[in-house]
């Protein structure tokens, strides 16, 4: 094996460069709560088009954002920019390296489309290539680990975003239920990141309480398709 080091690929300079920016400009901080996921599983089942977890939450996300429009702002460190739409970017592994390639439009889009578009994504992964307006016009991201082994992980903000959602794997553990009894859960443990700068910690606390109850509540809450 050579000692010699080798150079970082043009796409993880240019990301390891957004990431020193968001690390030492961005003041960061975390939320996290526990979901029950029975009813999202069950939800799931029944939809007519067979959609992965990303997608509804992606469009869980979605309405959050609108009902809280103030964490899908973007800041430069100068301006606020309130974005006309909101664009889900997905933090993704591909072939290049790590890349958050958009869905935009996401709270005007059906599930299967959602789908669709994340099954495209995927696909791209393989080689990654992607155009630059692939990659352009994200106002929030999902980065998700959930087909892993991780139960539970933040993420660094993909500035000028100012936030961002680590999803990890859904569980099964014991919980204590409102009668009192000890019963056996499926449940995930997402966790916010947000930009202090921006939003504070009770924005932050009302954007998940509102994400955990419709995804907790998804047969009454989110759309049938």
């Amino acid at each position: 094996m050579s000692s010699e080091g080798k150079k970082l690929s043009g796409i993880k300079k240019a990301m390891a460069k957004q990431m020193i920016r968001s690390w030492t400009d961005v003041p960061q901080f975390q939320l996290s709560t526990t979901i029950c996921c029975d009813e999202l599983i069950q939800y799931r089942k029944e939809l007519a088009t067979k959609v992965s977890y990303t997608a509804i939450i992606a469009k869980a996300v979605a309405m959050t954002l609108q009902a809280y429009p103030a964490v899908n702002q973007q800041y430069d460190g100068e301006l606020v920019k309130e974005p006309a739409e909101v664009s889900i970017g997905i933090a993704s592994d591909t072939k290049r390296g790590l890349l958050v390639p958009v869905i935009s439009k996401v709270p005007e889009k059906k599930l299967a489309t959602i789908q669709s578009d994340l099954e495209k994504i995927k696909e791209q992964s393989k080689t990654g290539k992607f155009s630059m307006e692939e990659l352009a016009g994200g106002t929030f991201t999902i980065s998700n680990l959930g087909m892993f082994n991780v139960e539970q992980f933040s993420s660094i903000v993909n500035a000028p975003q100012i936030g961002i959602l680590a999803i990890g794997k859904i569980t099964k553990t014991a919980i204590v239920n409102d009668e009192g009894q000890i019963v056996a859960a499926s449940v995930m443990k997402p966790v916010l990141t947000l930009d202090h700068r921006v939003a504070d910690g009770a924005l932050g606390a009302r954007f998940m309480t509102y994400l955990c109850d419709l995804l907790e509540h998804p047969m009454e809450k989110m759309p049938k398709e």
